[in-house]
């Protein structure tokens, strides 16, 4: 088959990027069955995928554009594809050859957020996602709790509910090799030298929109210190512009002072950031998985996060979990697994023992079957087996 994947999201920084990227590379590195054409909005951006002798085509197109809608279907029809992986939601709607598409969650249908809140954005946003719901052959899921909402608000009638059910199959996510457990000791001083960090703290990582839950974290931990826990509270990611109160609220808090704003980090002081990190903590509301939860248990990093079914379905038993809406459960819980040793060492121990069911290479290794299921050539070979 000759199958295109559309890449143009790779560069952004965001858990989709490192999604595409991730799942993308680990395709091409194991099938050797199928032709592959690259769609890429620059030259620099598909630098690291020459080395896979794939066709590659640069189409300087912005995603969540009229020009995605409109331009883009032409570029795809002339790459002459049996079969297209887009690998989130925005598919032209004027594309109608095969495709698959990767649905990571419906976070801005159900909590909608600031961005493209306008009418008519709100509306091109529905029609782009139902099409894609309703028009690709395949849809992945990252999770159980992502294709349950997918059926519980497009699933319609039950015969519709079951036509809609057999198209989509869940595929996990995998994280990057690079995380893995290093000595603590050296990674406090080396993220300590670099960010001026001074106390053993906790960490979030992720992008500050509401949906995440940052204020609550912040008023948690404002209690914490004040219950006597001497922490301090580090935040990796960009503050959202469209979400100036996050920030304010964030931190504007009595212990401010012991709240430290990293930003934007690479790879590599992220790997710095987990591993001397005392407790990992996600409060969100919503996941479509929960990569960075999966990230940090990889370092061996205790897990504390929200009991929402995502989390669950992810961390298992590898996390401590605690009531995202309410401040004094969360408060409790993080109290009482910070204040006991025990249970820390314990926690690590069974976040890095989860984090050994996911990898991308099983995801890449799944993704491909399910294109595969799509060629009846390859249907007649695996029956003739």
């Amino acid at each position: 088959m000759r199958i295109g994947l559309d890449l143009r999201m790779i560069g952004g920084g965001s858990g989709i990027d490192t999604y595409i990227s991730e799942l993308s590379h680990e395709i091409l590195k194991q099938d050797k069955r199928n032709q592959y054409v690259l769609f890429f909005r620059s030259d620099s951006l598909s630098e690291p995928f020459k080395q896979y002798q794939q066709a590659i085509v640069i189409a300087d197109i912005p995603h969540y554009s009229l020009a995605e809608q409109l331009e883009f279907p032409s570029v795809l029809r002339r790459a002459k594809l049996d079969l297209v992986h887009f690998p989130h939601f925005n598919v032209p709607i004027f594309y109608r050859r095969p495709f698959v598409v990767t649905i990571h969650d419906l976070t801005h249908t159900l909590i909608p957020g600031k961005k493209k809140s306008h009418f008519l954005h709100r509306l091109a946003y529905r029609l782009v996602f139902a099409n894609a719901v309703r028009r690709a052959k395949k849809i992945i899921a990252v999770s159980q709790s992502t294709k349950k909402q997918i059926l519980d608000y497009y699933g319609g009638l039950s015969a519709q509910r079951s036509s809609l059910g057999a198209k989509i199959t869940v595929v996990y996510e995998g994280f990057k090799q690079l995380y893995s457990m290093m000595d603590k000791a050296e990674a406090f001083n080396k993220v300590s030298q670099k960010f001026g960090i001074t106390k053993p703290f906790l960490l979030y990582v992720g992008v500050w929109r509401r949906y995440k839950n940052l204020p609550m974290l912040a008023e948690a931990f404002n209690r914490l210190r004040e219950q006597g826990l001497d922490f301090e509270l580090v935040l990796a990611g960009q503050p959202d512009k469209f979400y100036p109160e996050v920030e304010h609220k964030v931190l504007n808090i009595k212990y401010k002072a012991d709240v430290r704003p990293v930003g934007r980090v690479s790879d590599e002081d992220l790997k710095l950031l987990y591993n001397a990190s005392t407790l990992f903590v996600l409060p969100s509301l919503m996941e479509g998985f929960g990569l960075t939860a999966l990230e940090a248990a990889a370092c061996g990093v205790p897990v504390a996060c929200s009991d929402i079914p995502t989390l669950r379905e992810v961390m298992g038993q590898g996390a401590e979990y605690f009531d995202p809406e309410n401040a004094d459960n969360m408060v409790e819980v993080l109290h009482n697994v910070l204040s006991k040793k025990e249970r820390l060492e314990e926690l690590a121990n069974l976040s890095l023992s989860r984090s050994k069911h996911f990898s991308w290479k099983q995801a890449a290794e799944e993704t491909i079957a399910i294109y595969e299921a799509r060629n009846p050539k390859h249907e007649i070979l695996n029956k003739s087996k």
